[in-house]
């Protein structure tokens, strides 16, 4: 599974990448992080992701080339997140995240897993964090996963209730 940071025009909260990262590593998933350096994850947050990892036999890795984390991947699950290190300079921050404008999902990047699959939360900026290509391919599991947050979090509500 790679946790592959996309480019957005602004920078986004790091709620979705921080839970992401810390349930795959609670489910024993082998991650991969591909990211810039400018965007990796908070350093204490990253160890409880290895220890949890550890603890449940998966490993987890963070690269910096998004080519080489996708080789050979089952899943790319996409997403934006602004940087922790400019965290309220948005500004400032911008001058860095025009530098990776390349790092969109494309026919190229999903190639190099082999049969991978596509996966975004929802909604997506289409042409910008991946191209119609990926996103409307069968290899795009998003439709399928916002229905099964649909009724994850209705039965979350029916409990609550």
């Amino acid at each position: 599974m790679v946790l592959c940071w996309a480019y957005h025009p602004k920078p986004l909260p790091m709620a979705v990448p921080n839970s992401f990262a810390l349930i795959a590593a609670q489910f024993g998933m082998n991650l991969t992080i591909a990211c810039p350096p400018e965007y990796e994850l908070d350093p204490e947050l990253m160890e409880r992701i290895r220890e949890h990892a550890h603890h449940n036999g998966a490993s987890v890795r963070v690269l910096h080339d998004r080519r080489q984390a996708c080789r050979g991947a089952e899943v790319i699950y996409a997403k934006s997140w602004g940087s922790r290190h400019y965290y309220g300079r948005w500004e400032e921050e911008r001058k860095v995240r025009e530098q990776y404008r390349e790092w969109i999902v494309d026919e190229a990047l999903m190639g190099l897993t082999g049969q991978g699959y596509f996966m975004h939360c929802l909604p997506v900026r289409r042409n910008v964090v991946v191209t119609d290509a990926v996103l409307d391919s069968e290899r795009s599991l998003v439709i399928q996963q916002a229905e099964n947050r649909l009724h994850v979090q209705k039965a979350l509500l029916s409990m609550l209730l």
